[in-house]
């Protein structure tokens, strides 16, 4: 197979958004000319924030102009790559620098910078001064906004003009949850929340997963005991609660009877606890390996390679985790850093919801002590208000579904997706393409001249978006090592720019009556069907089972072979 091509100029724009995104951007584009300086706009973990805010900056690039650059600022040194990644997938015609540590590329036109780094006044002063000779920042992305109240964030964000109208700065913050756990408000900050999108409704759309929840009982742990700082516990307490009781050896056990072969991610109080826990996991036959925040950057690298392989079953962590960390197969949590936060534990819970093909639903392991288990936040709280209560054995959205019909709420069952979705159909069923799937599950878009797929990544847990020309035994790799819903968007951009006729779902030659005399003829030699069967057909039944058919036989052998290592 070989490598393939660059893609198309400036092709951002054209990337399908769903139809909450289009809402999100639009709601924030109207507050920015209603006088709103800075909106917000509030999505769950794995909804695209970084699409949302990539169209946003394309456009606002695409004017020119002495403010036309962006800037993108992240909480962190180590989560300005992962913004920059992301924002390069979405948009690779932009020309996207960082400001981090010892890097500084200020004179791009997108500027991804940490705020760890720009809280230092020499380097704060440094890129500002930069703007008369590169261009001032016209835009101002807030990712992880929740972030944005404390001091650093808004004396950089002061500096930045954000909070002064004499040279208009547009700023717009992108979060999971504007709620903070140590209760400090954030509309010094945000002005206005233009735009929420619910658990639920990602969930009910396939977008996101399921999840369900056990609690994971430690004996010998009192929580109640545990000394609490701004309305949670105390971090080393916590941790020295943990380490001095029974809990790694029954998060081991718990997990080897709950979660089985699901790649998870654990989430401890201290690097103390990670370490026992990674111990634990290791004697009980589960592959582990412990990140922390003083990992060596390589080390870091090498680790995530390991799980991203399969190699490394469960991430152990010392809470870097719960922000900018993407590993869509993971599907288990362990909480083992128990909180009365209700948005930190949405941040952690969050990390195991993102879809991914054969991925059923997420399973939350929640560590509580034998008292004070009232006091933590469980996954009622990932969505306040939409659950009362929860037996043991529901999931989220079995107990939100019970929830409203005990409320007399109507349903509306074909936005119902979830966990039903192992493939994720229902994400391939509302395009606007013509995407079919092989006998094997290969997923494609044909054209006249070959078809458009997507394909596992040489990138572990990640999808190629491929060409297969019909006239070739070989197919390119066009854009690779994406997440399954970037991988989608650019081969629904690729192939409808190609051959819009036969790939998209609403060509009028689709509506257009009963199979021909060929395509009737042909399927009897290619299928079982009889000829008066194949008659019977549309004609767009009789042309996606002939692409399937021919498909399956191109592409099922080695996808089946793929699947397998």
């Amino acid at each position: 197979m070989v490598t393939g091509t660059t893609p198309t100029e400036d092709p951002v724009a054209e990337l399908s958004l769903r139809d909450y995104q289009v809402d999100a951007l639009a709601a924030v584009r109207d507050a920015w000319a209603s006088g709103i300086q800075r909106p917000a706009v509030v999505a769950p973990t794995g909804s695209g924030k970084t699409v949302m805010f990539a169209h946003l900056i394309s456009e606002h690039t695409a004017r020119g102009g002495s403010d036309y650059r962006a800037l993108v600022l992240v909480h962190r040194d180590e989560l300005a790559d992962q913004a920059i990644d992301k924002i390069r997938q979405v948009a690779p015609g932009l020309h996207v620098g960082k400001v981090k540590a010892d890097v500084n590329e200020t004179e791009a036109d997108v500027v991804v910078a940490s705020v760890q780094t720009l809280a230092r006044p020499s380097r704060l002063a440094l890129m500002l001064s930069r703007q008369e000779v590169h261009g001032w920042f016209g835009l101002v992305v807030v990712d992880e906004a929740h972030h944005a109240v404390a001091p650093s964030w808004r004396e950089v964000l002061t500096s930045l003009g954000a909070f002064e109208r004499a040279r208009l700065v547009n700023v717009v913050g992108f979060s999971a949850t504007l709620a903070r756990g140590d209760g400090v408000g954030l509309g010094s900050v945000w002005q206005k929340v233009v735009y929420a999108v619910s658990l639920t409704r990602l969930i009910r759309r396939g977008y996101l997963a399921d999840v369900r929840g056990v609690q994971v009982t430690v004996d010998d742990l009192d929580l109640s005991d545990v000394r609490q700082t701004g309305g949670d516990y105390q971090v080393g307490a916590l941790g020295t609660a943990l380490t001095e009781s029974m809990a790694s050896r029954t998060v081991a056990k718990a997990y080897r009877e709950h979660a089985g072969d699901r790649p998870g991610v654990v989430f401890a109080p201290t690097v103390a606890a990670a370490e026992e826990l990674t111990e634990e996991l290791h004697a009980a036959g589960i592959p582990s390996a412990m990140v922390t925040g003083t990992t060596p950057t390589e080390d870091r690298k090498r680790i995530y390679s390991e799980y991203q392989a399969g190699r490394t079953q469960v991430l152990v962590n010392c809470m870097v985790l719960t922000e900018g960390w993407d590993a869509p197969w993971a599907s288990c949590a362990v909480i083992a850093r128990p909180t009365r936060s209700a948005p930190l534990y949405q941040q952690m819970v969050g990390r195991v919801l993102r879809p991914y093909p054969g991925k059923t639903d997420a399973l939350v392991l929640d560590v509580v002590g034998a008292s004070g288990l009232h006091k933590l936040a469980t996954l009622i709280d990932l969505e306040p208000g939409a659950v009362r209560s929860m037996t043991p054995a529901q999931s989220f959205l079995d107990a939100v579904e019970e929830q409203e019909a005990a409320d007399g709420v109507e349903l509306d069952r074909k936005t119902l997706g979830g966990a039903l979705h192992a493939e994720q159909v229902e994400l391939f069923e509302q395009s606007t393409s013509m995407w079919l799937q092989t006998e094997a599950g290969v997923w494609f878009i044909p054209v006249t001249d070959g078809d458009w797929m997507l394909w596992p990544s040489t990138v572990a847990g990640h999808w190629d978006a491929c060409y297969a020309p019909k006239a070739e035994e070989l197919w390119r790799r066009v854009h690779t090592g994406l997440s399954l819903e970037l991988a989608m968007s650019w081969t629904q951009v690729e192939a409808e720019e190609q051959d819009a006729t036969v790939a998209s779902r609403g060509s009028a030659w689709r509506k257009s009556g009963k199979a021909s005399e060929p395509q009737a003829r042909y399927l009897v030699s290619i299928t079982e069907l009889s000829y008066e069967d194949a008659k019977a057909l549309t004609k767009n039944e009789a042309s996606n089972l002939i692409s399937i058919k021919l498909a399956s036989k191109r592409f099922d052998r080695r996808f089946r072979k793929e699947m397998m290592k």
